[in-house]
């Protein structure tokens, strides 16, 4: 762990130790049945964690903390969310992580990230309105907006700093995907907290254990959905394996097309989903060269003009495999085009500047700057100067100039910290 890492989670650790002191000595009766209660709950809906292919996690966590909001109210809530995320038991990659065997400093991390986000959006509730006990119908949904959203700001604040920090990548860009995701799953699961709170309120702890079968209905359709997509990842990987089966030379060359797109689309500010198409799209961009001949594929020298042609079929043949495939329908059209140029000149249908969609023009230029840094039949691999020379030299002619000088930025940029 760098200087930087541990003084940036030592500071969050003793800043939420430091608000838990204050709110133990500023709080004034506990109402400790309905405190254990919470707790437990909280325990048990963060070991419920549904984790998600790209190393993010779906939590049943913020009903409970929300509901113990509306109950109990500040700090109680906080310390109850907090308690909930630091004593969970989880299953990851066939093992099953707690406490004893998590490294404690990202225990006392994530517990003090939630108890800071949850203690403050708890006093943004009740400091417009909200209370505490009863479920005052007319008054306090705005309140509990405003709390929910100052806990998705506060809370992926702090992560997007640790992220930001561990990995290199932007603050903001790490601060718009994880309050981008959050924000969705908050979006989904605060009505479960609402109900679960005036369940309480109104039946005591049968109201909540009767409320506890739509939560688990809710989790278990999360985890149908992360199922499906899971094979969704799975059967993309599998068909771009296909290809690199038959051409061992572009071996690793659609993941790294893929991890290229993916950062560069988010540099490029555009939405979850679109990126998402995008990393689809590079997984499975060369799959259409399923259909050309290995003796064209794996040709030591240069290729003649009619085996190029057949090479140039490859987008369109890409796009006939896998438009059968119902949920890679959205990424036909960026497979389709990522060889065509600004000027007209590229392949298969000679589109021009603003026909070319922009996940296309992203594939495109990630894709030339891979090709060239492998080797290949005919060639050794080029030097990252040399690649990024020609990404230069083709951008306003070949490559979208705003999208090539950030492909070119962000190259450089990771150079700088290898070094």
């Amino acid at each position: 762990m760098s200087k930087k890492l541990k003084f940036y989670t030592t500071a969050v650790v003793l800043l939420g130790i430091t608000y838990l002191i204050y709110s133990i000595i500023t709080v004034t009766l506990i109402d400790t049945r309905s405190f254990i209660i919470f707790a437990v709950l909280s325990i048990i809906a963060e070991s419920l964690l549904i984790l998600t292919p790209d190393e993010g996690a779906i939590s049943m966590g913020f009903a409970i903390g929300l509901a113990a909001i509306l109950v109990l109210g500040v700090p109680e809530a906080a310390l109850i969310a907090s308690l909930g995320i630091m004593l969970r038991t989880v299953k990851a990659n066939g093992m099953r992580y707690h406490i004893f065997n998590y490294p404690l400093y990202k225990t006392l991390f994530n517990g003090a990230n939630v108890f800071i986000s949850a203690g403050i959006a708890g006093l943004f509730y009740k400091l417009l309105g909200g209370g505490t006990g009863s479920i005052d119908y007319n008054s306090f949904l705005l309140p509990l907006i405003a709390c929910a959203l100052v806990y998705t700001v506060i809370n992926e604040t702090i992560i997007s700093g640790l992220m930001s920090i561990a990995t290199g990548e932007a603050f903001f860009d790490c601060w718009i995907s994880n309050v981008s995701w959050a924000g969705r799953n908050i979006v989904y699961v605060a009505p479960l907290g609402i109900l679960m709170a005036i369940a309480y309120v109104e039946y005591d702890l049968l109201g909540v254990l009767l409320f506890l079968g739509p939560l688990l209905l809710a989790r278990y359709s999360y985890k149908l959905y992360i199922n499906m997509r899971n094979i969704y990842v799975d059967t993309v990987k599998a068909l771009s394996q296909a290809i690199e089966v038959k051409d061992p030379y572009t071996q690793g060359h659609s993941m790294r097309v893929s991890e290229y797109a993916v950062e560069l689309g988010k540099r490029l500010k555009l939405s979850y989903n679109r990126v998402e198409n995008l990393k689809m799209a590079a997984i499975l961009h060369d799959i259409g060269k399923i259909g050309i001949e290995e003796s064209i594929l794996n040709k030591p020298g240069r290729l003649t003009e009619e085996e190029f042609d057949k090479i140039k079929q490859h987008p369109e043949n890409g796009v006939k495999i896998i438009n059968g495939i119902a949920y890679l329908k959205k990424v036909s059209q960026i497979i389709l085009d990522h060889h065509e140029k600004m000027d007209g000149t590229g392949y298969p249908n000679g589109k021009r500047q603003g026909q070319i969609c922009t996940e296309s023009a992203i594939l495109g230029i990630v894709d030339v700057y891979d090709a060239v840094t492998s080797d290949r039949p005919y060639r050794n691999a080029m030097s990252v100067d040399q690649a990024l020379a020609i990404i230069a030299e083709g951008s306003g002619k070949h490559f979208n100039p705003r999208f090539a000088n950030e492909f070119i930025r962000m190259i450089e940029e990771k150079e700088r910290n290898r070094k």
